[in-house]
């Protein structure tokens, strides 16, 4: 996952996507976390993952103030460990570490909501789009907006670099 530009790009790219497309139900600051996982240390990822989740529940109507907070913690907690398994150069990394932590997260709302004994309702169509669909789109989104535009400017970069070292050498 070449993702080897600073975190803090990506953070602003969560944020505007968040601000731009509110009526998506997709987790923005997932790809943010992902990337927070492979640049700081455990305890700073998680105060990250805590930040955002709060974020995100200030901005929702969910009554349950600090549920996506704690979600997001567990599923940066749980993640972290797989960071030895999906290498940081991969292209596919960020794309599929973001569908795991949108999968995880799905997963812990729902036994959330089900231990504090608020019904679910689980039937096909839900279990179809919020377990399959929404994290393969969660990751969709991840490789759209953070991997492609990143491997873009590199390979851009790459291509001037490379064009002005040929015009320096024959003037």
């Amino acid at each position: 996952m070449p993702f080897k530009a600073h975190p803090s790009i990506a953070f602003i790219l969560s944020l505007l996507a968040l601000l731009f497309f509110p009526s998506f139900h997709l987790l923005f600051f997932a790809p943010y976390l992902i990337i927070s996982l492979y640049r700081y240390p455990l305890v700073d990822a998680l105060w990250r993952a805590i930040g955002c989740g709060i974020a995100i529940d200030l901005l929702s109507s969910s009554p349950l103030f600090g549920q996506t907070a704690l979600i997001y913690c567990i599923a940066t907690l749980l993640l972290h460990p797989q960071r030895l398994n999906f290498f940081e150069d991969k292209l596919s990394t960020l794309p599929l570490m973001t569908t795991l932590f949108s999968l995880l997260s799905t997963i812990m709302q729902a036994l959330l909501l089900f231990v504090l004994g608020h019904s679910i309702g689980l039937h096909w169509p839900m279990v179809v789009t919020d377990f399959i669909a929404m994290p393969l789109v969660d990751g969709l989104y991840a490789m759209l907006l953070f991997t492609l535009p990143f491997q873009i400017y590199r390979y851009l970069s790459k291509i001037i670099v490379h064009g002005y070292q040929r015009k320096k050498n024959r003037g």
